[in-house]
């Protein structure tokens, strides 16, 4: 056996034993019903589309429990003034995404597992296929309830020649268009990694020659772009902004560019490559314990909602299609509905976090839930939402 599969296989046991307990903070989405690492509070638990059990008739939204105290009185004033919380009622959040599928993730998988918070890595089918080992690991990290995004089948530039980008011609996507590219790398992680559903893509080299193909087959995609998204703004959904390190970058650069999103209550997706030490030193590479070093300040800070790009994203798309509707108001006693129709290929099972100035709110005829936390939950499959005196 090779250095590499003895690594791999170290790791692979050390997750297998590690404890896979949900604290019950929410966050984490899972579409298999497998378990995710247990989180500390706002890092993230584990949803199911399925057989979610509800209690008192609240909705099992699985998103994390802000900080703050949990004796708020249900507002009684006069109804109206509907606002979405941001970041589900954290004043910002963090994704973490590892890029192309790397050998190097895998043999960091136990540091990873153990901070308890949802990964997302965006892989590549091409670069699997043949290696047992990582379609093993990478199949682990499905059933362990972290994102596995599409990020094409052979990690290469949309145009066929290359022409466009000046991209050498193994970089270019021969003989193929980006749809396909992205059609061949879903089909893999369903059929091989066994995720049931790939709802998010990463551009490789950012390239936007994907933005097109990716919105006709995903809610969300990251570009390598920088920046970070604020609530409710106009970034595009499908050329989403990141912070990436640089080669050798230690946990203070990636704990600045934490704290200038914080500080701002915005969303930084952070892009991560190779992670040392490893036997396939790739492209920016970076020690583990800046990654963890990294989550750990992340949650010292308390109000920071550390999760999958697919859960913040759909929390922030969602947020922005309710905001934008104006509600109708009818009868007697001023009833205001709203109604929305959701994104293509968004993710079902997801809510919001709303709050109003008084009156009751409901959905499909049944009145919802004040939490003591201070917000109704609605839920987005529904549709519509309707606030009474």
């Amino acid at each position: 056996m090779s250095k590499s599969s003895l690594v791999l296989s170290a790791t692979l046991a050390l997750v297998a034993s590690a404890c896979c307990a949900s604290t019950g903070s929410g966050g984490v989405r899972v579409d298999t019903g497998a378990k995710a690492a247990g989180p500390s509070t706002g890092s993230g638990g584990v949803h199911v589309d399925s057989g979610a059990k509800v209690a008192d008739g609240a909705l099992a939204s699985g998103l994390p429990t802000p900080p703050g105290a949990a004796n708020l009185p249900r507002p009684s004033g006069a109804p109206g003034n509907l606002k979405v919380l941001d970041w589900a009622g954290f004043k910002s959040a963090v994704s973490y995404t590892f890029d192309d599928g790397q050998r190097s993730h895998i043999e960091h998988y136990a540091e990873l597992q153990a901070t308890g918070v949802r990964l997302t890595f965006f892989v590549n089918s091409g670069s699997m296929t043949g290696e047992a080992d990582l379609v093993s690991a990478f199949s682990q990290a499905a059933r362990d309830g972290h994102e596995i995004g599409n990020h094409t089948a052979h990690h290469c530039h949309a145009d066929p020649d290359g022409t466009l980008h000046g991209a050498a011609p193994q970089t270019a996507c021969s003989g193929t268009s980006a749809g396909a590219e992205l059609d061949e790398c879903t089909a893999f992680i369903k059929s091989t990694l066994g995720a049931s559903q790939v709802w998010t893509a990463a551009s490789p080299f950012g390239d936007q020659g994907f933005d097109a193909a990716a919105g006709e087959r995903f809610f969300l995609n990251r570009s390598a772009a920088g920046g970070s998204v604020a609530p409710n703004d106009d970034t595009n959904p499908f050329h989403l902004p990141m912070w990436g390190p640089a080669e050798n970058d230690t946990v203070e650069k990636f704990d600045a560019a934490l704290d200038r999103s914080h500080a701002a209550g915005r969303w930084l997706i952070m892009l991560l490559h190779s992670i040392a030490p490893t036997t396939s030193r790739l492209y920016a590479t970076v020690d583990i314990s800046a990654v963890t070093g990294s989550i750990v300040h992340a949650k010292s800070l308390g109000d920071v909602w550390i999760d999958s790009m697919a859960n913040v994203g759909a929390y922030w798309r969602g947020q922005k299609v309710l905001s934008a509707v104006t509600p109708t108001t009818s009868g007697t006693t001023q009833t205001s509905t709203w109604t929305w129709t959701l994104p293509a290929h968004f993710p079902t099972g997801r809510t919001l976090r709303v709050r109003v100035d008084g009156g009751t709110l409901s959905q499909g005829g049944k009145t919802l839930p004040w939490d003591g936390h201070g917000y109704y939950e609605i839920a987005l499959d529904a549709g519509a939402l309707t606030l009474s005196p």
